[in-house]
């Protein structure tokens, strides 16, 4: 949410006094200077949100619960299944890489023309013409 507002409020000035003097609505604004400008943000704020989301379900789990990877974790380290511990914290490590890439891989498809996916663009043609 901080995310999304910092990157609505953070739009060119300059873009946004071109729309007012094209007497453009607010809602036009909105969608086509602001949203675009804020998707940056947006896409930053849910890949921490995925990594708390995914400490907060586990946390929930060791609390109450009778399944999932939380409760594995809590009955194996109450009997010394220390290898089935590891396993478990091995599982949610690729979990998160998982939904990590995910965010990361829908976030170049909206935002080709972010500055960041340019500049990763640039040095992989680079690469490929060394």
């Amino acid at each position: 949410m901080v995310d999304t507002v910092l990157g609505l409020r953070s739009a060119d000035p300059g873009a946004l006094d071109l729309m007012k003097t094209m007497r453009s609505s607010a809602m036009q604004i909105l969608f086509k200077i602001r949203v675009p400008g804020a998707l940056p943000h947006m896409f930053a704020g849910m890949k921490v949100a995925i990594s708390l989301a995914l400490v907060g379900a586990i946390a929930g789990e060791f609390v109450a619960s009778q399944e999932g990877l939380g409760f594995v974790i809590m009955q194996s380290q109450g009997m010394f299944q220390t290898v089935r511990v590891f396993a478990a914290i091995l599982l949610l490590g690729i979990v998160g890489t998982v939904l990590f890439i995910l965010v990361d891989v829908v976030e170049r498809l909206v935002c080709p023309w972010h500055v960041s996916h340019r500049l990763e663009q640039a040095e992989l043609a680079v690469r490929v013409r060394c």
